[in-house]
């Protein structure tokens, strides 16, 4: 019983940190990489390229709770 009330406070925790916010600037990130290979590839001017990595710095700059 006692380890079933520390999960659903754990849960609770986790929750109250945003983890959905975490998640989504994981994807974005991601999408973006892949989008700068692509480009990459495909021998697209390397300022375009470019712009899909400072769009991945600038989201890495954005604050989010280092616990998670």
């Amino acid at each position: 019983m006692e380890e079933r009330t520390s999960r659903i406070l754990y849960l609770r925790r986790l929750k109250i940190r945003s983890l959905n916010r975490k998640r989504n600037l994981a994807l974005k990130e991601f999408s973006l990489g892949m989008e700068s290979l692509s480009r990459f590839v495909k021998n697209e001017p390397l300022y375009r390229v470019h712009e899909c990595s400072f769009g991945v710095l600038a989201l890495e700059s954005e604050p989010v709770d280092p616990r998670l």
